[in-house]
């Protein structure tokens, strides 16, 4: 960003109450966290659940501040420091309606492509795939860490540069109407949604209703201009066309991954190293390319087919896009291989967890090759609502006709899992049920070896990103 003092103020909709000095003064960064402001900075203070920004203001101000952007009163002392420092004090009513009236005022100032992301599973992992790709041909902004709510998604369209060409921005929901007001403020001519899984079914109380949040993305996209790009063999896929009017406003659809048939970019021969990394033949356009990938999986294939269509859509060639796939690294907690102090291998997947992506995940443990054994340390995934019994219930039936010599289930619902994988047969001597992530790490102490995989994965709040900490690489 990079907007005059008052310029900032009058987009937010703000009242002053400290005049800054010099109106005209360039603010180019904004933050919530007083640690982080830059001099001559933002600071937006926010209040959570715990913190309340309110109370770092002065701190903020110390460390260089222009504008400071508050909901309540600020002591007078704080106040006295502004004045003296020629800082500018604005009130706004809500502070992160504010966050994103300056982002929308942003995103007028940039001329870039921009890319929405969204899906119940493999969001993030397509989201670095298609910032790679689009990377080998345009000056490429994406989405940082999980940044893909109401506070972050607006900060990712701040922070990027003029120059930017192609913005990759993420979406991500717990309910209807979000995606929508993220659209809102990024405005992508390009959207993907990667499928429609049972994440979210606590607050929504239905696939179909998952569905029509996750639309949202394609219904924001610009009549006769936007491009959406669906699952060829999505179970919603058609619902979601139907539901967001694509054929009546004009948007493009491109059918990504599934078989060729039904497909515009799709993948055929798909093979696995050692390691569960893929190789494959993708074709798109009449053409075939050899492509290769350093993450892993099958899923991760349907990934990188969508993609690639994202790349195709811009004018770039198939072996460009296959070139730049191959480049695509592991982000932390989504399936990156560590090596463990002992020797042993970690696919540290414990970022987040649903029925769909367990299944993934255990594919790719089982299509390791090792000599030891292949451990999956599971726990409870969150959000599932009413699925949550069955949810469980499928992963343990899913361990159960794996490549897996043993389990470990953490957390009270993950018991259901280990019930599960009984019930279908697993010997009841490899399994093991622990409370938490500390009682996991001691149960996976006393097992593995030297030459074994184990796979960590359970939604973020169990915690199972302790079983990484000491990696050796």
């Amino acid at each position: 960003m990079d907007f005059s003092i008052e310029t900032a103020v009058r987009r937010i909709g703000a009242r002053i109450v400290v005049e800054p000095s010099s109106p005209l003064s360039r603010v180019s960064s904004i933050t919530w966290d007083s640690r982080a402001v830059e001099q001559g900075g933002a600071f937006l203070a926010l209040k959570g659940a715990r913190v309340d920004g309110h109370d770092f203001a002065g701190a903020a101000l110390a460390a260089g501040a222009a504008l400071v952007i508050v909901t309540d009163d600020l002591p007078e002392q704080a106040l006295a420091f502004a004045r003296e420092a020629g800082c500018c004090i604005a009130r706004v009513p809500d502070a992160q309606q504010a966050l994103s009236a300056l982002a929308s005022a942003w995103r007028e100032e940039l001329s870039a492509h921009v890319v929405g992301v969204t899906g119940s599973v493999g969001k993030t992992t397509t989201r670095g795939l298609a910032a790679q790709v689009l990377s080998a041909r345009f000056k490429t902004e994406s989405t940082k860490g999980n940044f893909n709510n109401e506070l972050g998604l607006p900060l990712t369209v701040l922070t990027a540069p003029k120059d930017c060409e192609a913005l990759v921005v993420e979406m991500g929901m717990d309910g209807r109407g979000q995606i929508a007001r993220l659209a809102a403020v990024a405005r992508p001519e390009r959207a993907i949604i990667t499928n429609v899984g049972t994440a979210h079914l606590e607050y929504l109380g239905t696939r179909e209703n998952i569905a029509r949040a996750k639309a949202e993305i394609a219904e924001a996209l610009p009549d006769g201009e936007g491009v959406a790009f669906l699952a060829a063999d999505g179970e919603f896929t058609e619902f979601i066309i139907e539901h967001a009017r694509l054929a009546e406003r004009g948007i493009r659809v491109v059918r990504f991954g599934g078989e060729g048939h039904a497909s515009d970019v799709y993948a055929t021969e798909v093979a696995f190293d050692a390691e569960g990394r893929p190789t494959f033949v993708l074709h798109a356009q009449g053409e075939s390319c050899a492509c290769a990938l350093k993450l892993r999986g099958a899923h991760n294939v349907q990934n990188a087919c969508g993609a690639a269509a994202i790349g195709l859509s811009y004018g770039m060639s198939l072996p460009d896009v296959c070139h730049a796939l191959a480049g695509a690294q592991a982000q932390a907690g989504r399936q990156a291989l560590l090596r463990m102090p002992g020797g042993y291998r970690l696919l540290d997947d414990a970022y987040n967890a649903s029925p769909e992506s367990m299944a993934a995940s255990l594919s790719v443990l089982s299509s390791f090759s090792t000599s030891g054994s292949r451990i999956a340390v599971l726990g409870d995934m969150g959000e599932l609502g009413s699925a949550s019994d069955a949810g469980h219930d499928s992963v343990g039936r899913a361990v159960a006709g794996a490549k897996i010599d043993a389990l470990i289930c953490v957390g009270p619902k993950s018991r259901r899992i280990a019930h599960a994988a009984r019930a279908a047969g697993m010997d009841p001597a490899r399994i093991q049920e622990v409370d938490d992530a500390d009682a996991a790490r001691e149960a996976l102490s006393r097992i593995v070896r030297a030459d074994d995989v184990v796979l960590a994965k359970a939604s973020h709040c169990m915690g199972l990103s302790k079983l990484a900490e000491g990696a050796v690489d």
